[in-house]
């Protein structure tokens, strides 16, 4: 189950102690969030090595300026707590592709 972001803290202990994560950051207002919501849950199923978390940036605007956004949804991919990628848009074939990159890293 993808995991709804609910302190700054977690969101930080997440990538802290997790190998491999990818972000959904989203607001309740957007409809292409909203939209690609079901597939990213789907991912969380068939990839057992990767935290996927959601972290809404009204809720957590500090840490939503710090990531750097500039549309939503936009994923980040980390890997050993560093950004590897990112992707802008609700893109469901290219989500698949950097989910599958990340998924591929030793």
């Amino acid at each position: 189950m993808v995991k709804t972001i609910e302190s700054d803290a977690v969101y930080y202990h997440i990538l802290a102690s997790s190998r491999k994560v990818v972000i959904q950051w989203s607001a309740v207002w957007c409809s292409h969030c909203k939209a690609i919501a079901p597939k990213l849950a789907e991912y969380d199923e068939d990839f057992a090595d990767i935290t996927f978390i959601k972290v809404d940036v009204d809720e957590f605007p500090e840490v939503s300026e710090k990531a750097g956004l500039r549309a939503m949804p936009t994923f980040h991919f980390y890997l050993n707590g560093l950004k590897a990628d990112d992707l802008v848009g609700a893109d469901n074939a290219k989500l698949v592709q950097h989910i599958n990159r990340l998924a591929s890293e030793e």
